[in-house]
């Protein structure tokens, strides 16, 4: 199969911003982050694998390989620092990234990011035994449909993520996706030790961007987690897990600029 990671290119200013959208979205989710820094930043938004324009085998990606990849976009548009923003799913990419090369990250933005924290629904997916029933309930929605309405009448998740489990996959490419992308990706779990000790050495600008009424991405999951680098900032909207794409949209600009001055 064909391999392409797809990415569109904004901007015309000095400073290089990379962004990393969410789950079942492509580059064009994003695009509200970025209208007000166009002159300041030049912009390379990408489609993650599985989403979009990029094309990946249905296989496990692994560091070593995100980091041959994006070394070979580097060469390629001459970059030799930059910044990364990322939302959700991308934020596992965008932590990645920044363990890969993080003497060349000048500023990390991450909101609501995946990655840090992983729930009990991811664990059991991924599992060895686990992940067999998982790819079962994709190739059959009305069995996973009947799943999500015992363990929210048992009260094993709220009513929230229930919600957005009916919503995400309610299609059947986004129940491929989810498959692929939590399957294929867990490799790409982020190092949290050693992101946290680059960070606090380099003394990295580190952001993060949560909703209080956010389920998929808890507030205090995450704090607990990143507790450990001592420069990053937290950003706390009144805000659930999409809401926070459009909550955010005039912050972040704020923030690449605060990190520039």
């Amino acid at each position: 199969m064909e391999r392409q990671l797809h990415y569109e290119k904004h901007g015309s200013g000095k400073e290089i911003l990379i962004i990393f959208h969410g789950f079942g979205q492509n580059n064009k989710n994003l695009i509200t982050w970025i209208s007000s820094v166009n002159s300041f930043y030049t912009i390379y938004n990408f489609d993650l694998i599985f989403h979009g324009k990029s094309l990946f085998p249905n296989k496990s990606i692994y560091p070593k390989e995100w980091e041959e990849y994006f070394k070979v976009f580097l060469q390629r548009e001459d970059i030799d620092h930059f910044g990364i923003a990322a939302f959700s799913l991308g934020g596992r990419f965008a932590l990645t990234t920044y363990d890969l090369f993080s003497e060349k990250i000048n500023q990390i933005i991450l909101v609501a990011p995946d990655g840090i924290y992983k729930s009990i629904w991811f664990q059991v997916a991924t599992s060895t035994l686990g992940n067999p029933v998982f790819k079962y309930l994709m190739l059959h929605p009305s069995k996973f449909d009947s799943l999500l309405e015992m363990v929210e009448n048992l009260g094993l998740a709220t009513s929230q993520i229930v919600r957005f489990a009916k919503k995400e996959l309610s299609h059947k490419e986004n129940r491929k996706r989810v498959y692929r992308s939590w399957t294929y990706f867990k490799p790409l779990q982020p190092n949290l030790s050693s992101i946290a000790k680059k960070v606090n050495a380099l003394k990295t600008p580190f952001h993060v961007v949560l909703g209080s009424r956010d389920h998929i991405i808890p507030v205090a999951e995450i704090k607990s987690k990143t507790k450990m680098i001592t420069s990053i900032q937290y950003h706390i909207l009144p805000l659930k897990h999409h809401q926070l794409i459009d909550g955010a949209k005039t912050l972040i600009p704020s923030l690449l600029k605060e990190d520039n001055l």
